[in-house]
């Protein structure tokens, strides 16, 4: 599994679908009356298989949270009017949203926690099937609550229903790996995760800032290229900060509004915005590189002054220790350059090293051999 995670970081995901798990009986167990059998190489799913058996899961955790969001508005709904029944559902248009807008108000103060449970669970499944209407969720909840808490409370649902959305394709986005164009599609982001993974949560909020590619996309790759649970929470929730806060703003004027045209999604202001909150967040990148190059300097700079230090440091030979004169009369006899070329090299110009000298011989000594 090592091996396979570092030579390709996609490639572990689609690891786990092949690893068959192994049976209680082998084929190599010998049985009762029989002998035994040879051992039977495991035969890998095919694509087709694997991608049946995900699609099968996948409508599975759908119907059984359809159920949940069911049970959860039923059990927290106050009970509705009967003209006001047909105002509750999922807004997809301008006029189902000024309608859910005077339904909410309405029951609003009556019912604060329970409208409360409603829009979270509501904003949850969206985001974790990559549903449309989210942004509509926003807009209302400006509208009810106004900014200061629609927005912390938005940004949040963002964060943790796209982490829903994380699990589920981490669960079974595997099966995707087995079709040739969506590994090579996971490979090119691999490779551009690898790059920047230094910087990963200022790249993961600077791709939800950016309308390509969308939410969705980013959602479902993000576990198969190696990214953390916590770092893609924390950047969905700071990367959707800026969008949120648009979109909650455009819900506190909701009242005086008569058409999608007063939205002004696409304005300067807006435009200024969203800039802005991209240079803040590129700023600490760019003081990363600088800070890098500024100590790549001071040490290359320490390096460059330690071998001057060196090269002032060599000087001519000196002399260690000198040892005691020969005691006596004795004359040394010199030695002529032809016997210290021979003896030492050509290098005549150094200067001899003494390390130690011996004693000299004595004269009783001398007697000593000659009487021998």
């Amino acid at each position: 599994m090592q091996s396979l995670s570092t030579n390709n970081p996609s490639l572990y995901t689609l690891a786990t679908v092949n690893d068959d798990a192994q049976p209680l009986l082998s084929p190599t167990t010998p049985m009762y009356g029989a002998a035994p059998r040879t051992p039977i190489a495991p035969s890998r799913p095919s694509s087709r298989k694997l991608i049946f058996n995900a699609a099968l899961k996948m409508s599975c955790i759908f119907l059984l949270s359809t159920l949940v969001l069911g049970g959860t508005l039923w059990l927290a709904l106050p009970t509705l009017e009967e003209q006001d029944r047909p105002l509750l559902r999922i807004p997809k248009s301008f006029e189902q949203l000024q309608d859910l807008n005077g339904l909410l108000k309405k029951y609003r103060d009556i019912y604060p926690y329970r409208i409360v449970i409603c829009y979270v669970i509501t904003y949850l499944f969206l985001q974790a099937f990559s549903l449309p209407g989210s942004m509509y969720l926003s807009i209302l909840g400006g509208a009810v609550w106004g900014v200061a808490r629609a927005l912390p409370l938005a940004c949040c649902c963002v964060a943790t229903g796209a982490t829903l959305c994380y699990l589920i394709s981490a669960a079974l986005g595997p099966a995707l790996l087995t079709l040739p164009k969506w590994k090579a599609r996971l490979d090119r982001w691999a490779v551009k995760i690898q790059q920047n993974k230094e910087n990963i949560i200022s790249f993961l909020i600077v791709l939800r800032i950016a309308p390509l590619p969308p939410h969705w996309v980013v959602n479902v790759i993000c576990p198969h290229v190696g990214i953390g649970i916590v770092p893609f929470w924390i950047s969905t929730a700071l990367g959707i900060f800026g969008v949120t806060v648009i979109h909650t703003t455009i819900g506190g004027g909701l009242d005086e509004m008569t058409s999608p045209d007063d939205f002004h999604l696409i304005s300067w202001k807006n435009f200024l915005g969203l800039s802005a909150i991209v240079v803040g967040v590129l700023v600490p990148v760019g003081l990363r590189y600088w800070f890098r190059g500024q100590v790549a300097d001071v040490e290359i700079g320490a390096e460059a002054e330690e071998v001057e230090e060196a090269e002032l440091d060599l000087g001519p030979d000196r002399t260690l220790v000198v040892g005691p004169r020969a005691a006596g009369n004795k004359k040394q006899t010199p030695v002529s350059e032809e016997d210290e070329y021979t003896d030492f090299g050509s290098d005549s110009d150094d200067e001899d090293i003494i390390l130690e000298a011996g004693p000299a011989l004595t004269s009783a000594t001398k007697s000593t051999v000659e009487h021998s």
